[in-house]
């Protein structure tokens, strides 16, 4: 059998321009594209990770390809793209069963006519799939609902040796985050909220890093307090906020200043335009270190020192400092997150960018879940692992 009798005409392309389209993601990494599939039921997948089995081939999966750390770039291999297979399965009052290809903005669509909630919305919501987010185990905007693997009853995967598997539970952290590496994702059971959550807010001005940290301390010891966004100047000049250190901090009650629900949602239109605001002045490259809450201090007088526009969670304690494309300032930043007992990779994941500085531990985990589910090594093969 070849790859080509899995998949019709309109679902598999080896012409050079696809080749070189799909050699790429949103990250500066470049790989080899061998060809291009469009699978459109799980009885291709299942039928494509055989034939990879039995004759030595590779699959790199392929979402929305944003990842900006080179997680969808083929090492030799086929790319698996997703975005055909984008059918809502099944309906229930708080829940609802998506292909992996289904792009969040026509998801959240069809939620809201149905007058339901899905909490998870990153700022790349109008083109990002719900495979993608699953994969890297996706944040929202408003962070306080965690990350996508909360939200998330039941998974049915194709494993690397093309076993169908429903998976819940534990066991979805085999999967979710794994970057791909593990299994595809065919469909997710997502959890459903009837509305979001009613919060007031409140905005903090600061001139120094040492009172705002100060507040910080006490705001984070709060029960009330959902989130604590920080902006530096840069980014807080970006929104017009005035060129000085804020807080924005978001309660669960009635603490915040701002009250008003249309003021409340002039200030969330506000925090989605900074990533595009960033972009257009030139800082495409966002990182998203995890620093332990004591060391922001001194992470943050480096990013002053060097220029660095910096903004991020600090109840998540991740911080997003965004460097111009081509800036040599990562080779500074990693080993300064390391020795502030900090991880690289807080939010975006590993993909090819970052897998050397993974900590002996994980490299450990995911060689033996590799080795479960993946023993021939044919799934997104450079990605997290060597």
């Amino acid at each position: 059998m070849k790859l080509q009798e899995i998949f019709t005409q309109k679902e598999y392309s080896a012409i050079e321009v696809d080749k070189i389209v799909y050699a790429r993601d949103a990250s500066e990494f470049e790989g080899k594209c061998q060809a291009v599939v469009w699978p459109t039921n799980k009885e291709q997948l299942v039928n494509m990770l055989k034939f990879g089995i039995s004759g030595g081939v590779h699959f790199t999966l392929r979402g929305a390809a944003m990842n900006t750390l080179g997680a969808c770039v083929p090492a030799q291999s086929v790319v698996v793209d997703m975005s055909r297979m984008n059918k809502i399965l099944e309906w229930g009052s708080d829940f609802v069963v998506v292909e992996s290809g289904v792009v969040l903005s026509d998801l959240l669509r069809s939620l809201e006519k149905k007058k339901l909630f899905f909490p998870v919305k990153p700022l790349e919501y109008p083109v990002c799939t719900i495979g993608g987010m699953l994969a890297m185990n996706s944040y929202g905007l408003d962070t306080y609902y965690g990350p996508i693997a909360l939200w998330v009853e039941e998974l049915e995967i194709i494993d690397g040796k093309g076993n169908r598997i429903l998976v819940s539970g534990a066991q979805m952290k085999d999967f979710v985050g794994m970057e791909g590496s593990t299994g595809v994702i065919y469909s997710a059971k997502l959890k459903l909220l009837f509305e979001p959550k009613e919060k007031t807010v409140s905005i903090f001005k600061f001139n120094t890093l040492t009172a705002m940290m100060d507040k910080v301390l006490i705001l984070d010891k709060n029960p009330n307090v959902l989130s604590i966004e920080y902006f530096d100047e840069y980014c807080s000049s970006f929104l017009q906020l005035g060129q000085a250190l804020h807080l924005l901090v978001e309660y669960n009650n009635d603490s915040g200043l701002i009250k008003n629900s249309e003021e409340i949602v002039k200030i969330d239109e506000m925090k989605e335009k900074l990533q595009d605001i960033l972009v257009n002045k030139k800082y495409t490259q966002k990182e998203d270190p995890k620093i332990p809450l004591e060391q922001i201090t001194k992470f943050l007088h480096w990013t002053q020192k060097n220029g660095v526009p910096c903004f991020g969670h600090m109840k998540l304690r991740i911080l997003h400092p965004c460097l111009r494309e081509g800036s040599k300032l990562h080779s500074e930043m990693y080993p300064l997150i390391h020795s502030l007992g900090g991880e690289v990779a807080g939010q975006y994941g590993i993909g090819i960018k970052r897998k050397r500085f993974l900590s002996a531990e994980k490299k450990a985990k995911y060689k033996i879940l590799k080795e479960k589910y993946d023993p021939d090594k044919i799934l997104n093969r450079g990605v997290l692992l060597d």
